[in-house]
């Protein structure tokens, strides 16, 4: 029988759940950092199992303790893995269990019992004291690479490699620093408590397990479905379907009306207040020339404008491929209202680019037609208006 392992820091814990099972007939034989391998044996109710620490180097017990443990009673089980690299598995406890209700105990010494789990304190402190500023340090980074280029983040394209990353790296501190933590106060009960602790209830500590590793399996399940979604996964629908109003400025506004309803897709992130792509006009014939007016507009409204100011300088780049337009006044128009307007026309296809900056908003429009984007201006910054408001 297999079960996931308690953590070995919570020593009382682990081993009243190790005795409680031995008094059901199961008796551990080996205690990995996440599996714990149990085999059938005779039920037994007075079975001790105690838990030392390994010591520096790790390893198994040399065969002079044995010897005289077993003398005293107590025989060797196993020893629980802390961590494996290229030099083997280094281990944290070993575990001993003895059978006659009669044996003394094996650290009788509470001084010497309490020295015994120095190194377990030291890599303890360390994994507070470094863990968490290089856990810091990666949670910057990957908010940096948010601020910086947040498009695909406004657009719930890249959940795994964001907040799914964020939960694991959260988790992982969290584990670290709770098990150290709690490590450090059962330490500190040495120092006060005659008898040693030796058993303490282990519900809390199973349900601990149960959550982190649930945690972990949630994240890599959703993590592992995202690489099979597509890139623009969620369809078009009529605006008339939407409850609100929709962030965009019709053809019929511009003069040039199209003959079906314009469509248009809302996006939800933790990252931005509201993400909207729409289009509208004869998109089907396309790639056939077709000559029919149409328009396709990505409208954010993002928390900080200070990140607007990031994704306008992303919006521009996504333009690059056709035209260097950097910092050329040539392309900046002057539009009472917008913080910043950007505006190109491709003589060659007929297409007209818009981009306005007001505040927290960016409005990205893309117009082949008769009308003249920039005879229109008003009625865009009356739109990022409104829905600013709103």
């Amino acid at each position: 029988m297999r079960k996931l392992a308690l953590d070995p820091m919570e020593v009382p814990a682990v081993q009243a759940w190790l005795e409680d099972w031995a008094a059901q007939g199961w008796y551990v034989e080996s205690y990995g950092r996440n599996l714990v391998s149990f085999a059938r044996g005779e039920r037994r109710e007075h079975i001790r199992y105690r838990l030392q620490p390994s010591g520096p180097q790790g390893g198994e017990p040399d065969q002079d303790t044995r010897e005289a443990y077993r003398e005293m009673g107590w025989t060797y089980v196993c020893s629980t893995v802390g961590s494996r690299n290229f030099g083997g598995v280094r281990t944290e406890f070993h575990i001993w269990r003895c059978e006659d209700p009669a044996a003394t105990e094996l650290d009788t010494d509470q001084t010497l019992r309490e020295e015994a789990y120095g190194d377990l304190l030291r890599r303890g402190w360390r994994n507070i004291w470094l863990g968490v500023p290089l856990a810091a340090v990666a949670l910057a980074l990957m908010l940096w690479l948010v601020w910086d280029r947040p498009r695909g983040y406004l657009l719930d394209l890249r959940t795994s490699s964001t907040p799914l990353m964020l939960c694991c790296h959260g988790l992982l501190v969290l584990h670290l620093i709770s098990r150290s933590v709690r490590l450090i106060r059962f330490t500190r009960q040495l120092r006060r408590q005659e008898p040693a602790p030796q058993r303490a209830p282990w519900g809390w500590a199973r349900a601990r397990v149960w959550v982190f590793q649930g945690l972990y399996a949630l994240i890599l399940l959703v993590m592992t479905g995202s690489l099979f979604r597509p890139y623009d996964s969620r369809p078009y629908l009529p605006v008339s379907q939407y409850e609100g109003a929709v962030p965009y400025v019709s053809l019929a506004e511009l003069g040039t009306p199209a003959a079906e309803e314009a469509e248009a897709v809302d996006f939800h992130s933790f990252w931005g207040k509201a993400a909207w792509w729409t289009l509208e006009g004869d998109y089907e014939h396309l790639e056939e020339g077709g000559d029919g007016p149409r328009c396709s507009a990505e409208y954010y409204s993002l928390r900080f404008p200070s990140m607007a100011k990031n994704l306008e300088a992303q919006m521009l780049k996504r333009w690059s491929f056709a035209i260097d337009i950097g910092e050329d006044p040539e392309f900046r128009v002057s539009v009472p209202g917008a913080d910043s307007a950007w505006y190109w026309r491709d003589e060659l296809k007929g297409w007209q680019f818009l981009l306005l900056r007001r505040g927290g908003q960016v409005l990205d429009v893309s117009y082949q037609g008769e009308a003249d984007l920039r005879e229109h201006l008003d009625s865009y910054v009356t739109m990022l208006e409104r829905f600013r408001q709103g």
